[in-house]
């Protein structure tokens, strides 16, 4: 119990630390019971979009009666490979322990969170301000109604189930399937515990007696291995139960139906099914635990089931089925299933998904937290301190690890009172945060809009491939944190000015066009220096946050704004409504300098020689090769463009007159806006 009443602590912090301070509670940490929930609500869904277990979750918390009854939501998400709908309601309690919750406790929410889906539904969405989240919300969901034929409701709460098992909740509404699922602060907590990053899925197979399979045990080895066929229509049912929770330590996102190989799948399952088991690879899955039948030749049951090769195949197959009805009942694929001890499993799925994978070639960039990228972070986060050396930034490169580094060194108030000052709960960065900030200040803020699972693996593909012992230099950890701080720091703005309607997204374009209007000239050291922003800056993102909020909500349209968000002409639009802004003198006089020339120079030419200097050599020789074999640059363009290919090549030691620069942007305008890039 007091490993749970410690989470309890700990968890509780996390939402004060979330909700405040605000300029209403003069830092005090105080903060309403709305306020809390909220904050309870954005770690929690967090947590479980890294997991897998929802896909792009929008927090949203609208809560309001109809004909006396009450209707409540927390979050949604609409999974894109699937058919369901998932709902977030929050139960959050402001108690020094865990509140202990009855049958009644846990009916209550659900009802409310099952009323919000009835009403979204029914097209209630036209009776709300156009301007809310909440509309966006529900005219989201009523939108998609006919696509949906699952309903799965969650309810997160710090609360404590008396009742340890709870029982499957299921019913139907019209066509829809609705189930339903607890996460209590227990199951929050082995959640989190022991950095593990994936929600245990448990499989029944123990119908008509089990899977065939063949089982090799060998004590020596350390783990177990067996090979079975796996009816295609085991692997629809999977799928549509779990969706994208049975792939999260797979190395792709199936998205689409893109590549060759997705194709070929597809057409197979469409043209020539009953031979589908002799012409595709099979899959590969781990687990925790595989039960067998006494004599060791079928299959009962799988727990911890990860499918680390094969995504493709497992969504294919469900695609095939709910797009095209095909009859999946002579549609078998191979597979092998190896047990790995828990203890192991971080090191082992890594290596199994890269060294099985054979369909399409896994790089090193695809093993996510183990990516010598994050550990290289990890270890030089470990030894940098803040300016006066009173604390330190803690990277956590796997979900949970703040917490259990937390409880393992701290087994005394004093030792956590220590722990607390030197890695304060604010000062905690995750991978996927690290994600965010860098797409954001590489002005992609609608990939980022785009939630935390797709936003990452756009970011892992940008990382190059380093080796086990990379470590970043001293001075980029701490642009890192810098653009951390740049990011809070809106965001808290943004929560100061109560800004009304899609805050996320409002602050992540706010701090793109910062990014875009100053050429990344923000002096991002001396933020670091500081561990905040200066006046000035905060003065110019005061300015523009309305006027983004009120430019994207006009630039949607008709559009659904969530989705729109989501879309690259959104962020083009915006770059042109905003054409005509101009950044603070007070804020231009701290831009660093390019020093071009000696004599002083406009803000226009610093930006100018910075959007060059960003390109490298690479790209300034496909530029200008594009030029001179389209015909869209002249002679002296081209010219310009392979001097600068001299000047990247020479890590720009040399750096591009004004003239240079000016005619440099202008090409890779031209060159952007043909190629599409």
């Amino acid at each position: 119990m007091s490993e749970l009443l410690s989470f309890y602590e700990q968890i509780q912090n996390d939402v004060i630390i979330e909700s405040q301070p605000t300029d209403g509670d003069n830092g005090t940490g105080t903060g309403g019971g709305d306020f809390r929930e909220i904050a309870f609500t954005k770690i929690v869904i967090e947590d479980l979009a890294a997991a897998g277990v929802l896909e792009s979750p929008v927090e949203c918390h609208y809560q309001t009666t109809q004909g006396g009854l009450g209707i409540k939501i927390n979050a949604y998400s609409i999974p894109d490979e699937d058919i369901r709908v998932d709902l977030v309601i929050t139960d959050y309690y402001a108690t020094p322990e865990p509140k202990r919750l009855t049958a009644a406790d846990i009916d209550r929410p659900m009802t409310l969170a099952l009323r919000f889906f009835k009403s979204a539904i029914a097209g209630q969405h036209s009776a709300i301000d156009p301007g809310t989240d909440a509309y966006a919300m529900m005219r989201d969901i009523h939108s998609h109604r006919e696509d949906f034929e699952r309903v799965h409701i969650s309810l997160v709460t710090n609360g404590l189930m008396v009742q340890r098992k709870e029982k499957a909740r299921k019913e139907t509404l019209g066509k829809y399937r609705v189930s339903y699922e607890v996460w209590d602060i227990e199951r929050l907590r082995r959640f989190r515990s022991g950095g593990a990053n994936h929600e245990s899925i448990e499989v029944d197979l123990s119908g008509n007696g089990g899977i065939p399979c063949v089982s090799i045990s060998d004590s020596t080895l350390g783990y177990s291995t067996c090979v079975s066929m796996l009816p295609g229509t085991v692997l629809h049912d999977w799928y549509d139960e779990y969706g994208a929770r049975l792939l999260e330590l797979n190395v792709r996102s199936y998205l689409q139906a893109r590549g060759k190989i997705n194709k070929g799948i597809l057409e197979t399952l469409l043209k020539e099914p009953h031979r589908f088991l002799a012409y595709n690879n099979g899959i590969t899955i781990v687990a925790e635990q595989i039960s067998f039948n006494q004599s060791r030749d079928r299959i009962t049951s799988i727990r911890g089931l990860q499918i680390v090769n094969g995504g493709q195949t497992t969504a294919s197959i469900h695609r095939a089925r709910k797009d095209s009805q095909v009859d999946l009942s002579h549609v078998y694929v191979q597979v092998k299933l190896t047990v790995v001890p828990p203890a192991e499993f971080e090191a082992m799925v890594p290596e199994i998904s890269r060294f099985s994978n054979t369909q399409n070639k896994v790089s090193e960039v695809d093993l996510r937290a183990n990516h010598a990228f994050h550990v290289g972070i990890e270890r030089v986060a470990r030894k940098t301190w803040t300016p006066g050396e009173q604390s330190m930034w803690f990277y956590e490169r796997a979900r949970g690890s703040y917490q259990t580094e937390r409880s393992k060194t701290s087994t005394t108030p004093a030792q956590r009172a220590k722990f607390d000052r030197i890695f304060p709960a604010a000062q905690r960065l995750g991978k996927e945060d690290l994600a965010r900030y860098s797409n954001i200040w590489n002005g992609l803020p609608h990939i980022v809009s785009r939630g935390g699972q797709k936003n990452f693996t756009r970011f892992m593909e940008s990382v190059p491939d380093y080796p086990k012992d990379w470590e970043p230099h001293a001075e980029e950890f701490k642009i890192i944190i810098a653009k951390a701080i740049l990011f809070c720091s809106t965001q808290q703005i943004a929560r100061d000015m109560e800004i009304p309607a899609f805050r996320i997204n409002v602050v992540n374009y706010t701090v793109a066009l910062l990014a875009e209007k100053t050429a990344k000239r923000i002096n991002l050291m001396s933020i670091w220096d500081r561990q905040y922003i200066p006046d000035a800056l905060e003065s110019q993102i005061r300015e523009w946050l309305p006027k983004v909020a009120d430019a994207m909500i006009s630039s949607a349209g008709e559009h659904n704004p969530t989705e729109w968000f989501k879309k690259e002409q959104c962020w083009k639009q915006l770059r042109e409504i905003s054409d005509s802004w101009q950044i603070l003198p007070s804020v231009s006089s701290q831009l660093l300098k390019t020093s071009v020339t000696e004599h002083a120079v406009s803000d226009a030419v610093h930006n100018n020689v910075a959007r060059c200097m960003e390109v490298d050599a690479a790209r300034w020789f496909r530029i200008q090769i594009w030029g001179s074999e389209s015909g869209n640059l002249n002679d002296l363009q081209i010219g310009i463009a392979n001097t600068l290919v001299g000047y990247a090549a020479q890590g720009w030691k040399k750096k591009p007159s004004e003239k240079q620069a000016a005619r440099g942007v202008e090409m890779i305008a031209a060159y952007e806006k043909s190629s599409g890039s």
